[in-house]
């Protein structure tokens, strides 16, 4: 199975997504997580290399690919962290660092002349961060839920946990 081709038809349905008159964002959801899995590989595929979900996961119960591919995400709260370490009854969501709906919008706003222009793109605007339940109930009582903070200066992809107060863990 070439891996890097599977990469390279997500990236290619992204791009015909976004040029096509149709501009849902659900699509581009799942386009975009099966392009990172092929993009990452190791904990982000399973054994039969299919893309590995992270939802609905609790920090008591990861097996050692889950926790590993949580390791990996580009944010993970103090909390998420200390859940994982210890082993805590603590619910964990994957979280779409920029969310969808806004990565979508920065999507169609952009005219991508190549493939690899695209997946550059994505590298930075594409992050995913794993936090608590509890966090996440933040995000959504801040209605950071689904949007950026209104003072978004288009460059920072944590600004929604920074403006929610959730500590980035150092690891």
């Amino acid at each position: 199975m070439d891996l890097h081709k599977i990469k390279l038809t997500y990236l290619s349905h992204i791009k015909i997504h976004i040029e096509s008159p149709d501009h849902g964002s659900k699509l581009i959801r799942d386009f975009a997580d099966r392009w990172f899995a092929y993009y990452k590989k190791g904990p982000f595929l399973k054994k039969t290399n299919s893309d590995r979900w992270f939802n609905g996961l609790n920090a008591i119960k990861l097996n050692d690919m889950e926790r590993d591919g949580l390791l990996q995400m580009h944010f993970i709260s103090k909390n998420a962290l200390e859940a994982i370490n210890q082993k805590l009854n603590v619910g964990l969501v994957k979280d779409h660092s920029v969310p969808i709906k806004i990565l979508h919008n920065l999507l169609i706003g952009e005219e991508f002349q190549s493939l690899e222009l695209l997946e550059k793109f994505l590298l930075k605007y594409y992050t995913l961060g794993v936090i608590t339940h509890e966090e996440h109930k933040i995000l959504d009582q801040l209605k950071l839920k689904h949007k950026m903070p209104h003072d978004w200066d288009g460059i920072n992809v944590f600004a929604r946990y920074e403006k929610a107060g959730i500590q980035r863990a150092d690891i």
